[in-house]
């Protein structure tokens, strides 16, 4: 309880309430073993692991509550298990959005009933009427913020040594064992001294790519989580279940696509503010306040979520990100699709596949291997693109290749310097 003090300085009588439950028993001659809020902890994280619903869930609290002796102190209902779970810092925000995808409903827009760009109500239409329901929105995103749970894991003792464990533990031996040893987590060591000076700083990696909820191949209906991958952490625990953050929910039916930009607004956000000011948290096991910061390394996606985050055409004659213009594509005649045969000038100069004809596409291969666009150059090609979001906007790409340029070099060019040009 003591990690969450500091969350209650504006509300203490809803700290002492959580005070009190945590050291109130079940009911009267209740052995101390599970107190009050330590049992609906546990049955929640129970609910969590199995995928219990809410409905399923509130049926077994009642359940318990009438096999305790009378009178108990556990809740009976999800609503009341949410809300403790929601004043313990494990809250998230609803975000209504725009049908099209054009806006999301927060800062100026707030009290908005229509999309300011394209004019679409709010609201889902009454079936079968021309009327809204105002209480029921269009479009709704789930947006969990990061920063108050990097700050609880620093608070833990024992969470805050693994966040160390770069400087601390990790073998130093010029071998590649973790993303640590990469050129690219060497680049921010270099170029921003400051940030790579500090073991606490946090470097994550960003992963989305939809899913379909309702575990049936024939609904074509897509939702995106979008996660947080924390690699200060151990190589053992940093995918663990536990440290992996979700920080974000975008609902469907139909995956945002180009327009993934304006859900991901929030939690740019607040990766901005990691990265430029940093937030006060504290050190649980130097027992000390620190300035925590983070950066943005990497997104982990196919490559079709990889041309949404990015901003690259992944499709077309040009769909390689590394070659650019100077993809190897032809249309196959009699098949009417586009296939890349230039993959061999990637081998070395005197392997034997650049010589064969037949078993390729009928000539040798004397090129020479494309080198990567860095993240000035894309900058400067995208520099000029005009993007209207939302869907049926019909943007025109750069070069037939680029359709965007907001947030949008991410992950193409592998240079993670490049990330605070994204996030400005």
């Amino acid at each position: 309880m003591q990690d969450v003090k500091e969350e209650f300085v504006d509300c203490p009588d809803q700290f002492e309430k959580l005070l009190s439950d945590a050291e109130k028993p079940l009911y009267d001659g209740f052995p101390n073993n599970y107190t009050k809020l330590s049992a609906i902890v546990r049955l929640y994280n129970l609910k969590a692991a199995n995928g219990w619903s809410d409905k399923s869930f509130s049926d077994l609290l009642v359940a318990i509550s009438d096999m305790l002796p009378q009178p108990n102190e556990l809740y009976t209902s999800m609503y009341q298990v949410k809300k403790t779970m929601s004043s313990l810092g494990m809250g998230y925000e609803k975000i209504h959005a725009c049908r099209n995808d054009c806006v999301l409903y927060r800062k100026e827009y707030k009290d908005l009933e229509c999309c300011p760009v394209c004019g679409v109500s709010r609201w889902k239409l009454e079936k079968n009427k021309d009327t809204n329901k105002k209480s029921v929105p269009a479009k709704v995103i789930w947006y969990i913020p990061p920063i108050p749970r990097f700050r609880r894991l620093f608070r833990n003792n024992t969470h805050a040594k693994n966040l160390t464990w770069l400087a601390t533990g990790r073998i130093k031996d010029g071998m590649l064992r973790h993303p640590a040893d990469a050129p690219q987590w060497k680049t921010i060591e270099i170029l921003y001294p400051e940030f790579g000076k500090d073991s606490r700083n946090l470097r994550l990696g960003l992963a989305a790519d939809g899913m379909n909820p309702h575990s049936n191949q024939s609904t074509s209906y897509s939702t995106w989580p979008v996660i947080l991958v924390n690699y200060n952490l151990p190589p053992h625990l940093c995918m663990k279940r536990k440290f992996v953050m979700l920080t974000m929910l975008i609902s469907g039916p139909k995956q945002p696509g180009n327009d993934i930009d304006i859900f991901l607004a929030p939690l740019v956000e607040d990766l901005k503010l990691l990265w430029e000011e940093g937030v006060e948290c504290f050190d649980g096991y130097r027992n000390e306040t620190f300035n925590l910061r983070a950066t943005l390394l990497w997104t982990i996606n196919d490559f079709p979520a990889y041309g949404n985050l990015s901003g690259y055409s992944v499709k077309g004659y040009k769909a390689c990100p590394i070659c650019g213009n100077d993809t190897c594509s032809e249309r196959l005649k009699h098949w009417k699709k586009i296939c890349y045969m230039g993959h061999r000038r990637f081998l070395p100069q005197a392997h034997q596949f650049r010589k064969q004809r037949k078993k390729f596409n009928g000539r040798p291969e004397h090129e020479k291997a494309s080198q990567p666009l860095i993240g000035v150059q894309i900058l400067e090609s995208v520099s000029d693109l005009h993007v209207e979001f939302g869907k049926g906007k019909g943007n025109i790409y750069v070069d037939g290749t680029w359709k965007k340029n907001q947030f949008s070099l991410i992950c193409h060019t592998g240079k993670t310097y490049m990330c605070v040009i994204i996030l400005m």
